[in-house]
C-alpha cells in the first residue's frame, strides 16, 4: 500500500512540475511578445495581451488611444525604448483558481540623451482556455488607484517588487 502512495505522489509531482515548465515557457513566450511590442510601438500586440478586466473597464477604443498618447508623448519628449528584454519568470503560483506569474524585465532607454536602465516587471494571469497569460505592470498593483479599483481586493503570495530606476551608461 506505500508504494502505491509513494507511486501516486511521485506521479502527481512530476506532472505538476511538467505543468509549471510548460506555463512558464508559455509565459515567457508571452512576455517576450509584449516586450518586442513595446520595442515596435506595436499597440495591437500590447491590446492582444491585456487583461480582459482592463479591456472590460475602458473598451478598446480607449485603450488603444491612450497607448498611442503615450507612445506619441515619449516622441515629444525624446524619450526612447532602446531595449527591452525579459530576464526571468521568477516563479508560477494557483491562487483563485487560476496560475499567476511575476516576470522581470530590463528596460533601457534614452531620455532626452540621457540613458536609465528600468528593472519592472509583469504580474501574468494565465488563461487555460486560450493557453495565454494576460499581464499588467505588477507596480500598478501595488501603486495605481484605477488598477487596485479594477481588481478589487487583490490578494497574492508572489512578492511583486517596486520598480528600480537606474542611471546608467550603455
Amino acid at each position: 500500500m506505500k508504494n502505491y502512495l509513494f507511486i501516486l505522489l511521485f506521479v502527481s509531482g512530476s506532472i505538476f512540475s511538467q505543468n509549471v515548465n510548460k506555463l512558464k515557457k508559455e509565459a515567457l513566450r508571452d512576455a517576450k511578445a509584449v516586450s518586442e511590442a513595446s520595442l515596435k510601438k506595436d499597440v495591437n500586440t500590447i491590446l492582444e495581451y491585456t487583461h480582459p478586466k482592463i479591456f472590460k473597464e475602458y473598451g478598446e477604443e480607449q485603450l488603444k488611444n491612450g497607448i498611442d498618447q503615450v507612445f506619441k508623448t515619449m516622441t515629444a519628449q525624446k524619450i526612447k525604448i532602446v531595449s527591452s528584454k525579459i530576464d526571468e519568470v521568477t516563479e508560477i503560483k494557483k491562487e483563485k483558481k487560476e496560475y499567476r506569474c511575476l516576470v522581470k524585465n530590463t528596460i533601457k532607454m534614452d531620455f532626452n540623451g540621457r540613458n536609465v536602465t528600468l528593472k519592472s516587471s509583469l504580474f501574468g494571469f494565465y488563461n487555460k482556455k486560450k493557453e495565454k497569460w494576460y499581464f499588467i505592470e505588477s507596480n500598478k498593483l501595488l501603486d495605481d488607484d484605477e488598477t487596485k479599483k479594477i481588481f478589487k481586493n487583490f490578494k497574492t503570495e508572489i512578492e511583486i517588487p517596486q520598480d528600480e530606476h537606474i542611471a546608467a551608461d550603455y
